[in-house]
């Protein structure tokens, strides 16, 4: 059977959004054989993290910002080429060309209602050469445009929106390791697996060859199975690594860690940014590489009793016949990938409250997961809803959150604080007293509310 191309026309759903949006894959491809010789970039991103804490879930907060992405995206003018991945909508023309009016606006005009926060940059494209070296330069000007509009994200009073500009303004706004989750937070490319490669299959995503996607998962749950366990990962840290808790020793690196070197020599003027972006950009398509293996991995592994599906960034959820089952993927997945990446994974039965109720006991052992990270206890990767934790593993959850309400808000991974107050009750639940005790003057010491906390679990 002869391999699927990595590209296609017409163009796949973008997995995940709206019906009526398209894979930027395999637009840009499709742009990229066409004879023009320079092109207008826009890219406009979102503040994904904000809208889950608003949302109170994962899932819901992604697609928030999707729908809202697809709103913009729908109410352009047709003379520009509209594509979407992960949390990005990209737009394209032939020539040049003044941005749409639409996405002069602050915020953008089409999105502004649904209360998600999107920052956009454009830059103009030199395009020459073979349909290769065409595509590879489309893709790495989304990359750094991409960088660009999340830098306006943030600072909304950053007025250049011509990535060029842009850049040139972060040594003069960001230390070596915000720098470093700026080169490290952007997609590299909006698909996975090698161009000469075999491509994505129907049904699959165009990032992940191999793994289910969203929109599978979609046709999936309208008629989910009445048993089994639902099932949710996510590679933990997967910008900064883990550190071992007792030793200090890194356990695995992070994409961020990685460039931090890289992210120094550009904000102390060492390092042109032109070689920054290039360098950059080479050591981010093998973390995506990376990741899309680690995925297929796992999905791979489960494939006898179950199905996990790409509806997530960087992880998976769906349905497993049974703990040992995900349990042992996990360690499958985990690997494969050691000292690079791992995931954790959680799981809740299926039972009378119905998908939604398994998805969110799912979410909260992730969770579980998460707060355990670095450690030696075998829930660092895998947690069953219900299954209580030892005293020594709750004195570890008690000491992580602990140093986060120390460190306060800003500290990565302080999120971590937020779901935790969410899930209180379900705390309660898998902590022993004495811990269960900690916890609570913790969470009484919390004096200013912390984004996210409103929502119920």
């Amino acid at each position: 059977m002869t391999p699927p191309p990595a590209f296609s026309w017409p163009p796949r759903h973008a997995p995940g959004y709206p019906l009526g949006c398209v894979d930027a894959g395999d637009v840009l491809a499709r742009f990229a054989r066409e004879p023009h010789q320079e092109a207008t970039v826009v890219v406009v991103t979102s503040a994904l993290r904000a809208s889950v804490e608003d949302s109170g879930d994962h899932m819901a907060g992604l697609s928030r910002v999707r729908q809202s992405l697809a709103a913009i995206g729908h109410r352009l003018e047709a003379a520009w080429s509209s594509s979407y991945y992960g949390k990005d909508l990209v737009l394209v023309r032939a020539g040049k060309h003044a941005v749409p009016a639409r996405l002069s606006m602050e915020p953008p005009a089409g999105g502004s209602d649904s209360g998600v926060r999107h920052g956009w940059a454009f830059d103009f494209v030199s395009l020459s050469g073979s349909g290769d070296e065409r595509r590879e330069g489309l893709l790495r000007a989304c990359y750094a445009i991409s960088m660009a509009a999340r830098l306006r994200r943030d600072r909304p009073g950053l007025r250049p929106c011509r990535a060029a500009d842009v850049l040139l303004r972060v040594p003069g706004l960001l230390s070596p390791e915000r720098g470093a989750s700026l080169l490290a937070g952007v997609l590299v490319r909006p698909l996975g697996g090698a161009d000469e490669g075999s491509g994505a299959r129907p049904g699959e995503d165009p990032r992940f060859p191999g793994v289910p996607s969203a929109d599978a998962w979609d046709v999936f749950v309208q008629r989910p199975p009445q048993r089994g366990l639902y099932a949710v990962s996510d590679v933990h840290d997967i910008e900064w690594g883990t550190l071992d808790r007792e030793s200090g020793e890194r356990v695995t690196e992070g994409s961020a860690y990685e460039l931090l070197p890289l992210s120094t020599a550009w904000l102390d003027g060492s390092l042109p940014v032109a070689d920054v972006l290039d360098r950059a950009y080479r050591l981010r398509v093998r973390r995506e590489s990376l990741l899309s293996r680690h995925l297929r991995a796992l999905s791979d592994a489960v494939a006898a009793g179950g199905r996990l599906f790409a509806t997530l960034g960087d992880g998976l959820s769906g349905v497993v016949s049974d703990a040992a089952l995900m349990r042992s993927a996990m360690v499958a997945a985990n690997a494969e990938s050691a000292g690079r990446m791992h995931s954790g994974a959680g799981v809740a039965p299926m039972d009378e409250w119905g998908l939604t109720a398994a998805r969110r006991r799912a979410h909260f052992s992730l969770h579980v997961t998460k707060t355990l990270k670095g450690t030696g206890h075998q829930e660092r990767f895998f947690h069953g809803f219900g299954t209580p934790l030892g005293s020594r593993a709750a004195d570890s959850v008690v000491g992580f959150l602990s140093a986060l309400r120390r460190a306060g808000p800003g500290t990565p991974g302080f999120h971590h604080l937020a779901h935790a107050l969410r899930w209180r009750d379900w705390w309660h639940l898998h902590l022993p007293p004495t811990a269960r005790v900690h916890l609570d003057r913790l969470f009484a010491s919390v004096q200013e509310p912390i984004p996210g906390t409103s929502a119920g679990a």
